[in-house]
């Protein structure tokens, strides 16, 4: 595969919906590291490196997706006991 069709693999950041966090996955020496963070503080909740960059990406929008699942569930709850 000639270096002119190889897609440029660029650091990803993903928000979760209410911004509160965010997941980023970086290039480190020699493998993807994937890091979420708790905003505004930037406090360090998880952190591991991948050999592929999809496989970071992948595990970062796993992380987003149960974040933003687990806000929706505590705001139903929320409403339901008002």
């Amino acid at each position: 595969m000639s270096s002119n069709n190889r897609q440029e693999l660029r650091p990803v950041k993903i928000f979760s919906l209410d911004k509160n966090f965010v997941a980023e996955v970086e290039k480190t020496i020699n493998k993807w590291c994937l890091t979420v963070l708790e905003l505004p503080e930037r406090k360090m909740i998880t952190q591991d490196f991948f050999d592929d960059h999809w496989k970071a990406v992948a595990r970062a929008q796993d992380f987003i997706q149960i974040i933003n699942n687990r806000n929706k569930i505590s705001e139903k709850y929320n409403e339901e006991a008002r």
